[in-house]
């Protein structure tokens, strides 16, 4: 289930972004599914695609 609703978090945000043109700085998530999770976890495959994402955005605000 968590994957489902980080996925569809993700999908939101693009949607805000790119088709309702809301400044991506202005956009903050945070999910409640991951509450139980700390920094010694490892990431998982959404956590990377997020990051990578993330850094992209920023890169091209550069």
């Amino acid at each position: 289930m968590a994957r489902e609703e980080s996925g569809a978090v993700r999908a939101l945000r693009r949607h805000l972004v790119e088709e309702r043109s809301v400044d991506k700085r202005s956009i903050e998530f945070t999910g409640c599914w991951r509450l139980r999770m700390t920094q010694d976890d490892a990431p998982t495959e959404e956590d990377l695609a997020e990051v990578q994402e993330r850094l992209a955005d920023a890169t091209a605000a550069c």
